[in-house]
């Protein structure tokens, strides 16, 4: 892959910025108690490897590309999931009007 080195750069600024966010979620996701661990995880994981695929998309490498994007469509259809979830609230409860 061909990527201009305008594009390169802005990339490299998008994998600092999730870089940033993956080291801010981590303190919740470890002090997360074991009723509600999956959603702090979740928030972590989510720019944690959204690092890697940035930095292959940004010096071309498909195949990392590829592999990281193979990880984070389980995370992001996981969080879609949950927070779906969420919305529709608590079987067996009645959802406000």
């Amino acid at each position: 892959m061909d990527i201009p080195s305008a594009a390169r750069w802005l990339l490299l600024a998008a994998a600092a910025a999730q870089f940033v966010y993956a080291v801010r979620a981590l303190r919740p996701a470890l002090r997360s108690r074991p009723g509600e661990r999956v959603d702090p995880w979740l928030a972590f994981a989510d720019p944690a490897v959204g690092v890697p695929v940035t930095l292959a998309l940004a010096f071309g490498n498909l195949p990392a590309l590829l592999t990281g994007l193979a990880v984070l469509g389980p995370i992001l259809t996981w969080q879609l999931v949950r927070s779906t979830a969420a919305r529709r609230g608590k079987p067996g409860k009645p959802t406000p009007a």
